[in-house]
């Protein structure tokens, strides 16, 4: 039996992962946009569009559907093992179909020489088996490894792209760093899986099990990737494209602070409900909702604040737009941590994922409409707004579904203290950075200024949660300096 490791291990793992994924970009962003350029960057972005979004047919929704599975006999060898190989097998049929169906549009693109460079990311989608150990709750093993896998990746980088013709060499080092990474994984089912065949029948269910969950993954694909490929198709401009991609990159950075602790919870939540343990389940989304709400409102309301002050330091020049696409996007950090966590801690680990589709699918309608109306007048900025508006539109069909259980007044009841602290903090952030130089040590003045502020309203409003976590993590300090 695996040992299980706690949730606070496992998101601190995760934690430090998110971190260096945040961290690396702070690094690699500014130096790519200004070696490489916005066109270059629109390249990649365009391409890389259709390259994920062949990866996700492939992946066919096993990510999600094996992690739960994993989670749900985890204790099990045989079980889990021949749960991984029937999962795996679905995996690699779907991929290499979606890889075949790819190639006539491959030749015809006009991309040819770019698409035949990503190969490795197909590759590496054959070998990808981070779901089993995300479902075995093994966090440790994956930050660590992914983790290492970046950061050569950007001793790499900053070693070998040195002008705007290495668009090519900056592609093979993202391919085969995630090819490298994802084959490292294989060593580390010695002991955790054994062989104990094939049953086609059972492969049969886990191909439909699976299918409920590619529906989410198609809608994610519409309303995250689509919009850079219907950016290059409506507008035709590598620019604009290049603009979106570095918006959308600062906002992938701030999601994974929160999205690494609801990943974590996924699987543990799916164990509580193969459980049936609800008393636990309702305590877990207690403390989650209070914890998601203490991050989401001051990364929003931050990040708006600080956008005209951090984009010129970060990105270079050329880039004023991404300042007006940071400010649009901002609540989309909002919408997607209640989408985050309803979707990990609800609906997904309680097989409920049809109603979770149902969300998905009138977003991703809703938001290829919006494209179409608003791209060819708004560009990037219309591309930004549909992304912005779709997720809200998950949201608000994610709370209905759960009514009984979570409701709209349950967010605003640990929520609202937050949105109060974040607004206090983000008037006070943007006076600030009105009167002061653009740079980077601005900038951290900024933030720090941010923090300060809106834990200081926090306890001035007498926030629970937040007093109780300060207590409790200078409790630990104490705790660990005795035993030192």
């Amino acid at each position: 039996m695996e040992k299980q490791t706690s949730i606070k291990a496992n998101f601190s793992y995760n934690l430090i992962y998110s971190i260096i994924n945040i961290i690396v970009p702070l690094i690699t962003a500014p130096y790519t946009s200004r070696v490489l350029g916005a066109a270059n960057i629109g390249i990649y972005s365009y391409t890389y569009s259709y390259v994920s979004t062949v990866i996700m047919l492939g992946a066919l929704g096993t990510s999600t559907y094996g992690q739960k599975e994993i989670s749900a006999v985890r204790n099990d060898m045989e079980q889990r093992s021949t749960v991984f190989w029937e999962v795996y097998i679905v995996r690699i049929a779907a991929t290499l179909i979606a890889i075949l169906a790819f190639v006539p549009f491959m030749y015809s693109s006009g991309y040819l020489k770019w698409f035949l460079i990503e190969i490795p990311f197909f590759i590496a989608a054959l070998f990808d088996v981070s779901w089993f150990f995300q479902g075995m709750e093994q966090f440790k093993l994956i930050a660590v490894r992914n983790a290492l896998v970046r950061l050569a990746g950007v001793v790499l980088l900053l070693l070998l792209v040195k002008t705007d013709e290495h668009l090519w060499i900056y592609l093979l080092i993202i391919g085969l760093s995630q090819l490298i990474g994802n084959m490292t994984y294989w060593p580390y089912l010695k002991g955790r899986v054994i062989w104990t065949g094939l049953r086609w029948n059972r492969i049969v269910k886990h191909f439909k099990g699976a299918l409920v969950y590619f529906i989410p993954s198609i809608a994610y694909q519409i309303y995250a990737v689509l919009d850079k490929a219907m950016l290059g198709l409506l507008v035709g401009s590598d620019y604009e494209n290049g603009y979106y991609e570095q918006a959308y990159k600062i906002i992938n950075m701030v999601v994974t602070v929160f999205t690494s602790y609801t990943v974590v919870m996924r699987s543990r939540m799916s164990y509580l409900f193969a459980k049936k343990d609800y008393a636990e389940i309702k305590s877990r989304m207690e403390k989650s909702g209070n914890f998601i709400a203490l991050l989401i409102f001051p990364m929003a309301a931050g990040l708006a604040a600080t956008a005209r002050g951090l984009v010129p330091w970060f990105f270079g020049d050329g880039y004023d737009q991404v300042v007006i696409l940071l400010i649009i996007f901002s609540p989309i950090i909002v919408f997607m941590g209640y989408v985050h966590l309803l979707g990990t801690h609800l609906l997904t680990p309680s097989g409920r994922q049809g109603k979770s589709n149902i969300a998905q699918c009138v977003a991703a309608v809703a938001n290829v409409g919006m494209n179409a109306v608003l791209i060819p007048k708004y560009y990037s900025a219309g591309a930004a707004v549909a992304s912005v508006l779709s997720q809200l539109i998950i949201m608000i069909i994610y709370f209905w579904h759960v009514r009984r259980e979570y409701t709209v007044l349950d967010a605003l009841r640990t929520g609202w203290k937050k949105m109060v602290s974040s607004l206090f903090m983000f008037i006070v952030v943007y006076f600030v950075q009105m009167h002061l130089p653009i740079s980077i040590i601005s900038s951290m003045i900024e933030v720090g200024l941010g923090v300060v502020v809106y834990i200081s309203v926090l306890l001035i409003i007498r926030d629970e949660f937040t007093r109780m976590s300060i207590v409790n993590v200078l409790e630990n300090m104490k705790d660990r300096f005795h035993k030192k």
